[in-house]
């Protein structure tokens, strides 16, 4: 082979390391760490998500809210309570943060 073959397959081998295990793994655990954490430094877009994300857990518990309120199950209040504090911490991270606050939670 050719050099030039082996630069285009070693292109097309990093460019897919993102969608190959085990490097999902490590890419979702960096997505998993900013919604719960936040970050100073994320581009727009994935703060758009964290509030998107934020709001659709939000929305979840308030419908857990409404059944725990029909039904009268305390277990449900809970899981909506749960639901609603995920959602508000996933929201609110879609903020910009301290460099000084996200480095002391880490």
């Amino acid at each position: 082979m050719s050099t030039k073959q082996d630069q285009a397959i070693e292109e097309v081998r990093a460019k897919q390391r993102n969608t190959v295990w085990p490097d999902t793994i490590r890419n979702s655990r960096s997505v998993d760490a900013f919604l719960w954490k936040g970050s100073p430094d994320a581009p727009l877009v994935q703060r758009i998500g964290a509030w998107i994300f934020g709001v659709l857990f939000i929305m979840v518990g308030l419908g857990w809210s409404v059944v725990a309120y029909v039904n009268h199950w305390w277990v449900f209040a809970v899981l909506s309570i749960l639901w609603f504090y995920v959602g508000g911490r996933v929201f609110l991270n879609g903020f910009r943060k301290n460099e000084s606050k996200v480095s002391k939670r880490r």
